[in-house]
């Protein structure tokens, strides 16, 4: 299966186009909004130098077109023009002639009827046409003046509109004002000849298909000037679109006017079937055509089917971010969707590339109701973002709503003022989404995607764009392509997780997931060259909790690194220094650019501890609360460590010493008792031996003997009797007051059992196997 890169995108994305911007020179009509007034279903003309022949004109982007028409002096150009058009009217313009006075070609329509309705074949028009249709007729034409001199523009407009209540034709010009309704611009222009240009091409690992309408050219063949050409990229299966250039420049462009020679090439190279990015695919990557879906409610709960403006609790002020890799130079890969599992619907904004450049196109919320209306013009930055480029991208709405801004690697590059109640969050139930949509089907790839419920600076993006092993306040999103396994993608920061969903609709309110995920290669990666410290101090270096490599180790752009010291009873760590620069803590960033680690150590001073024990009992050392050590053991200076003594039945500590030196029993800063288990505390300033001496109780006679013992993992108390049971440290993990309990459920340790009868106590020790 391929992929075909369509560079003519039309521009119709979630009811939101480009701005209507009219030919040069002249006025444009004013239209509050498209409406549904209709469309040009075929465009023809004849007696040009060049013709135009059957061209489907999109309803948008109204005003100028792309396409030129050149005529010599003194020609007349006849025009065949289909339209579908049920609500409104419809004119034609044009000031070809002697004073460039602006005349009206056609006028026809008849509003509520279906005069003119022809969505499949579209309706001829004839001048004679008016709100009722004439069987046969002429056809609108102009007549080139004989003395237009070489390089005079003349123009032709067709306009859909609706009218407003209380007018007439007479003011139905062609730069009026009407209710709603569409125009588009044709380019006239008088030469005496047309020049033909070479049209070269070329591709490799792919092909690259050139066209002239519907028709294919072929490599190196001369085509028309002002002859409008649209590409097609199309890789071979297993590769991905590099480039394509013309003149050794990048083209991003949808198409090509010709205007001089041209020379395409086309680069794709191997897509990588590996790796750390998760592939949001378009038609010919995969049989899954898949997207990254997570609701929306991760900024709070909002009511999709009533009272839903009342409802709502989700954040107007949020980041929602991404690593990201787009796959064309035109389309869409991230935005805000209704949950229908395709983005055949109308959402509220999607962020993409148009012609490489980083653009969004959005609704807006009108502040009171649900109605989101689209914006008629996208929002373009001059930043690029071009096919194998990874870049953070983020948009950030403001604290009221009324504005948002778009960062690539936490640079500000598009600011765009939202009327109203600001950027729209469509009511329905909604989703965030990752990956293609209906109108682009452009594949991207996709590394980490964050949403924080909360709109972060610049500085704040920057930071942000390195990762998280803790979670931060506010982050209320997070997930991590790279560390996925299965289709659903775990929320490191919350409960919605994300799912890596195909292409398709509901199915018993159910959507199609993807059998597996599609991995292929993630960001760029960087050098981190690193020392081997000597004397035997080690360490490791950390990436989200996993160690890199050995030395070199790739390590992405833009990640944070932890050194870790795994031998830090010996040696201190005495200093890190980063591409020659000390650093502070145990942290740092890679950036994009390779990087020279340098960690020194300082040895420590260490003692050894050797303990025992006399009598019947257990005995543990422990440093850092929880740490075993064990006799024989060496151990930093300095460091303050715990013997834990748990005496058995009828048995208590009658003393300690170390390096024959008695401690103070009665001291409670030194030895303290809880439940029966002895902590003796001290530091290490030098070799100790410890021993901890354990006799018989003096009290003996106070001690009520029962038949309370334990015998395969089973607790058996006499009748009456409760038990507390305590692991080594002394922690309770139980209690019962049943004459058999089953233990089985305990990890295998050394356990305590104190049972109490009738005021009386008595100790058990035992051993979980």
């Amino acid at each position: 299966m391929k992929k075909f890169y369509l560079l003519l995108l039309p521009l119709f994305i979630w009811g939101m186009t480009a701005k209507a911007a009219p030919l040069e020179g002249y006025e444009a009509p004013t239209l509050p909004k498209e409406g549904n007034v209709g469309n040009i279903v075929s465009f023809t003309t004849s007696g040009a130098l060049e013709d135009l022949q059957n061209i489907n004109i999109p309803k948008t982007p109204t005003g100028k077109m792309a396409q030129e028409l050149i005529v010599s002096p003194g020609t007349k150009i006849d025009f065949s023009i289909k339209i579908n058009t049920f609500w409104g009217r419809f004119a034609v313009f044009s000031d070809a002639n002697e004073n460039k006075d602006m005349s009206r070609l056609i006028l026809c329509g008849n509003p509520g009827q279906t005069t003119y309705e022809d969505a499949t074949n579209g309706i001829l028009v004839y001048t004679e046409d008016t709100e009722t249709k004439v069987e046969d007729g002429t056809l609108p034409s102009i007549t080139i003046p004989q003395t237009a001199e070489e390089g005079t523009t003349y123009l032709l407009r067709m306009m859909f509109f609706g009218t407003v209540n209380g007018t007439t034709e007479a003011d139905w010009t062609y730069n009026g004002s009407y209710t709603e309704g569409t125009y588009y611009d044709l380019k006239i222009t008088v030469k005496q000849e047309i020049k033909k240009y070479a049209i070269n091409f070329s591709a490799t690992n792919g092909q690259l298909s050139i066209k002239n309408g519907n028709t294919v050219i072929t490599n190196g063949e001369e085509v028309s000037e002002g002859t409008l050409l649209s590409i097609t990229a199309t890789p071979n299966t297993g590769y991905e679109l590099v480039s394509i250039t013309n003149n050794d420049n990048i083209y991003a462009s949808e198409t090509f006017t010709v205007n001089s020679t041209a020379n395409f090439v086309a680069t794709f190279k191997e897509l990588a079937s590996d790796g750390d990015g998760l592939l949001m695919s378009a038609p010919g990557y995969g049989d899954e055509e898949c997207q990254l879906r997570f609701s929306d409610t991760v900024l709070g709960e909002h009511n999709s089917t009533s009272d839903q403006v009342a409802s709502d609790q989700r954040s107007r002020n949020y980041t929602f971010s991404a690593w990201i890799s787009p796959m064309g130079y035109n389309g869409t890969f991230m935005g805000h969707v209704q949950n229908s599992i395709t983005w055949a619907v109308e959402g509220s904004y999607g962020i993409g590339v148009k012609e490489g450049k980083i653009t969004v196109w959005y609704r807006k919320w009108d502040g009171s109701s649900t109605a989101c209306p689209g914006v008629n013009e996208a929002a373009i930055s001059e930043a690029t973002l071009y096919p194998g480029e990874f870049a953070f991208i983020s948009l950030a709405t403001s604290n009221d709503g009324k504005n948002f801004k778009v960062y690539k690697n936490g640079e500000e590059v598009l600011s765009q003022n939202v009327e109203d109640g600001g950027l729209a969050l469509l009511y329905d139930e909604c989703d965030f989404a990752i990956g293609d949509s209906k109108y682009n089907k452009m594949p991207s790839k996709v590394e980490e995607v964050q949403v924080w419920n909360k709109t972060l600076s610049a500085e704040e993006i920057k930071a942000s764009m390195y990762g998280y092993t803790e979670i931060p306040e506010g982050l209320v999103a997070y997930y991590l392509p790279e560390a996925a396994e299965t289709t659903t993608i775990e929320n490191l920061a919350g409960d919605q997780d994300a799912y890596y969903r195909k292409n398709g609709t509901l199915s018993n309110n159910n959507f199609p997931i993807a059998d597996a995920i599609a991995k292929t290669n993630g960001r760029t990666t960087v050098d981190v060259s690193y020392n081997t410290p000597e004397d035997g101090a080690t360490y490791e270096i950390h990436r989200f909790g996993k160690i890199i490599g050995n030395s070199p180790a790739p390590v992405k752009t833009y990640s944070n690194l932890k050194v870790l010291n795994t031998n830090e009873d010996a040696y201190l760590i005495s200093g890190i220094t980063v591409n020659d620069r000390p650093i502070e803590g145990n942290t740092f960033k890679v950036d994009n650019s390779p990087i020279d680690l340098m960690v020194t150590f300082e040895k420590q001073t260490v003692y050894t501890i050797n303990y025992s024990i006399s009598g019947k009992g257990t005995i543990q050392a422990y440093k850092d609360n929880d740490v075993t050590i064990t006799s024989g053991e060496t151990v930093a200076e300095n460091t303050p460590i715990v013997i834990a003594v748990t005496p058995e039945e009828n048995y208590e500590l009658s003393s300690v010493t170390i390096n024959n030196n008695p401690i103070d029993m009665e001291d409670t800063d030194l030895v303290t008792n809880v439940d029966g288990i002895y902590k003796i505390k001290t530091t290490v300033t030098e070799d100790m031996d410890i021993i901890v001496t354990l006799t018989l109780h003096t009290d003996i006679n106070n001690i009520r003997t029962e038949s309370s013992y334990f015998s395969n993992n089973i607790l058996h108390i006499t009748n009456s009797a409760t038990a507390i049971i305590y692991n080594m440290l002394g922690t309770e993990v139980g209690r019962t007051s049943e004459t058999v309990t089953d233990l089985n459920s305990l990890p295998t340790g050394i356990y305590v059992a104190k049972i109490t009868l009738d005021g009386n106590q008595s100790i058990i020790r035992f051993k979980k196997l």
